[in-house]
């Protein structure tokens, strides 16, 4: 069943009279893949009201079915926060206390998660609300909300999707809001909330007073423009923490909590919090220059810094003794670094900065000099640490994500795209808000999800927000034609405008736009309209790499349409993609799967070559055990420096995990491949089949009865079929459980053609 929040409820009653078109359920959380298994019964603001109690600490047992969800809106990403985080619903915000670390790995800011509470805790400690673990406090002989075992935690919690950019947004506060104030409407309203305070100015701020002291967390005040004060406390293990504090005024977004002694404080989550005209350099809006970064080298902080390709290092250099070991020009023989210089000419390697390409990640397929070699000469943004890198300066900390580099022009592409929105908004594409307060969301009526974007209940007007596809390949593509289907409410507005472009690149305010003029649904009197269908937009115009924009923008209105887009396809036709061949005797290349990035929540991922992996997560080898990564699962066969992933096959018996290869040929002759535990399941049993033409032509029951946690098993059988075939694993569920459950990682699938 969708997820809904409680008073979506009461807005399908109210609009019962409408039979068809988008429904307005403005915050609704996106429709992803898994599912969770609850519904959600019961607000955050709710919940803290039911089990409200005065006083510093307590804890109680919730005795109710209570099932809550939100979205995380704060974690330990920068290690400002410790053991803790925030989720947050359209109500209020709430803590969750557990005794473990590296919780950004798995619950980021826009996961949502949902909560069955029945016989879990919640309560206070030191006077902030949490859910927590009863702890005995003997000085005060009471019961306080403690640190929750993760193992604990991870029993009643599910996630719920992917994350979301953009889910979570801070309430507009002031300081007089909550300032000297403790009773409990105050506190039920703002403790655990991230808020945003603007006009704001640091005491003390010289341009030498840092967050935190070097050896202990620190109180820091800010002051707003009517005199009001605050405390920001900012631990000593957070990343910014030896940054100065801005010397100018500016705007502050934070977790707002209340202390034992009725202190209100604001917790940052990152230096992107800080929103101040000055003293924020190496962030995404103020990046370092080329100088600058080399100048940070060895502090150990990841920072953002710009500045122009000029080349990669040259074939069987393993250190660089002098500008001769570069190749200063494009296309370059290797694609597995950049190096970024102050100007395009710049050829001096003591002035520049060594870029590594992560293997199988986005940064390489888009950027690299080999496949791109119209990246030369352009301006570039990486986000890494300043450390040396080949004996010279250089990246370390890029693990290549989407999110940790940006380039001036587009590369790379998709050479076809379908996006129904059924998993939410895709972590690949971009949602844009350039004024306003409102973003792109999904949301779903008669069992079809779809994007959608509206003014109402926005507080900022104009609102200016794009939904961005991710890079597509025109040059490459063989049908170069764009469709897409929309539908509108237009509730009277008289200023929302629905547009769509061809960017150059992902920002709208950088980028040349070219409108196109699709057939687009037309607002009827009342209600929705149908679903109109674009007809097929001709982009062989356009050479190289583009962009498509989804643009909704409206003024100050009385009300404000509601824009809805769905079915976004680029050279694609059919309800399933072509099979792509893979050449015969090869390896799967699973760690193409989502940009080369491990992902411990369950969804779907595809390779580069074709590998669709359904109901997975996707695990890594590495050098600690910390999920998604794990040790046992080790290299990529043949390597000693590149980790193998491993698709995890969920057991779960409503959505059972399945890895899946695509057509390949050349026969096979025989299959090898790597599996294990990584959880602590009780059983492996899974079906390997051999498919050609759709039909099983050869099967295995790979099955451990008593398998060892982190044990390295090894499939190796003669399998001779001959002519195109496919691999397909499948998870058997042997305990037969609807939960997480069962299950089994694969890694290093290897096979020799016949």
């Amino acid at each position: 069943m969708t997820t809904k929040r409680f008073y979506f409820y009461l807005c399908m009653l109210l609009l019962v009279a409408v039979t068809t078109g988008c429904k307005e359920d403005f915050d609704n959380p996106p429709m992803v893949v898994p599912r969770a298994t609850h519904t959600p019964n019961t607000t955050i603001a709710e919940l803290k009201a039911k089990y409200w109690q005065d006083g510093r600490n307590f804890c109680d047992t919730i005795k109710e079915d209570i099932v809550i969800h939100g979205w995380v809106s704060a974690n330990d990403n920068s290690g400002n926060l410790y053991k803790v985080m925030y989720i947050q619903d359209e109500t209020g915000g709430i803590g969750i206390s557990l005794d473990a670390s590296s919780l950004a790995t798995t619950y980021r800011v826009g996961q949502e998660i949902v909560l069955n509470l029945k016989n879990r805790w919640i309560g206070k400690y030191n006077g902030q609300y949490l859910l927590g673990y009863p702890e005995w406090y003997a000085a005060q002989s009471t019961w306080e909300a403690g640190r929750m075992a993760l193992e604990v935690f991870e029993e009643f919690c599910e996630i719920n999707g992917l994350p979301v950019s953009g889910q979570v947004t801070p309430i507009p506060t002031k300081i007089s809001d909550f300032q000297g104030k403790s009773d409990s409407e105050t506190q039920l309203k703002y403790s655990g909330q991230l808020v945003k305070i603007d006009d704001l100015t640091w005491d003390g701020a010289d341009g030498v007073l840092t967050f935190s002291e070097a050896d202990a967390t620190t109180n820091r005040t800010v002051t707003d423009a009517d005199g009001n004060q605050l405390v920001v406390r900012n631990s000593n293990y957070a990343d910014f923490h030896s940054d100065p504090l801005p010397v100018t005024q500016g705007n502050l977004t934070g977790i707002l909590v209340l202390t034992g002694s009725d202190q209100w404080q604001l917790f940052l989550r990152d230096l992107d919090d800080v929103d101040f005209d000055m003293g924020t350099k190496g962030t995404k809006g103020d990046p370092y220059t080329v100088a600058e970064f080399i100048e940070n080298s060895g502090n150990g902080k990841s920072r953002w810094f710009t500045g122009y390709v000029v080349g990669a290092v040259a074939p069987e250099v393993t250190t660089i003794t002098s500008s001769n070991d570069i190749e200063w020009r494009a296309p370059t023989t290797l694609a597995t670094t950049l190096v970024v210089a102050p100007s395009p000419s710049v050829n001096d390697i003591a002035q520049c900065v060594v870029v590594p390409l992560p293997q199988g990640s986005r940064f390489r397929v888009q950027a690299n000099l080999v496949d791109n070699p119209e990246v030369y000469q352009t301006q570039i943004w990486v986000k890494g640490e300043s450390d040396k890198y080949m004996g010279v300066n250089g990246v370390a900390g890029n693990s290549g994500t989407t999110d940790e580099f940006r380039l001036s022009i587009a590369t790379g592409g998709l050479t076809s795209m379908s996006e129904t929105f059924e998993g939410g908004l895709p972590s690949e594409w971009l949602n844009v808000q350039v004024s306003g307060d409102k973003k792109w969301y999904t949301t779903e009526f008669d069992q079809n999800t779809y994007a959608a974007m509206t003014g109402y209940r926005g507080t900022n007007p104009p609102f200016d927000s794009w939904l961005i596809t991710p890079a597509l390949a025109v040059g490459k593509a063989e049908n170069k034609n764009l469709s897409f289907r929309t539908q509108v409410n237009g509730y009277g507005s008289t200023t929302t405008v629905f547009e769509v472009y061809v960017m150059t690149t992902n920002d709208p305010a950088t980028a040349s736009l070219t409108k196109l003029n699709p057939v687009i649904a037309t607002a009827p009197a009342s209600g929705y309209s149908a679903w109109a269908q674009s007809g097929d937009l001709d982009l062989s115009q356009f050479d190289g790499t583009v962009y498509v924009g989804f643009r909704f923008y409206a003024t100050q209105d009385a009300n404000y349409a509601t824009w809805c887009v769905d079915d976004v396809k680029f050279n694609y036709s059919g309800t399933t993609p072509p099979p792509t061949p893979q050449p015969a005797g090869t390896r799967a290349d699973f760690e193409t799967m989502n940009g080369g990035e491990a992902k411990s929540s369950y969804g779907s991922f595809s390779s580069t070559a074709g590998w669709q992996a359904a109901n997975c997560n996707l695990l890594k080898g590495g050098d600690v055990d910390s999920n998604p990564v794990f040790k046992f699962i080790g290299f990529m066969d043949g390597s000693t420096t590149n980790y193998a992933f491993a698709p995890c096959l969920n057991g779960k018996t409503s959505a059972v995990g399945t890895v899946t290869s695509p057509v390949l040929t050349g026969g096979i002759a025989k299959l090898k491949f790597s599996y294990g535990m990584p959880y602590g399941d009780t059983h492996i049993k899974m079906s390997v089949d051999i498919l050609q033409s759709g039909n099983v032509v050869k099967t295995w029951t790979v099955e451990q009865a008593q398998p060892v946690k982190y044990q390295v098993y090894n499939f190796d059988e003669t399998v001779s079929v001959a002519g195109d075939f496919q691999i397909r694993f499948t998870n058997l569920s042997p305990t037969g459980q609807d939960a997480n459950k069962d299950r089994i990682c694969i890694w290093n699938v290897n096979w020799d053609n016949q």
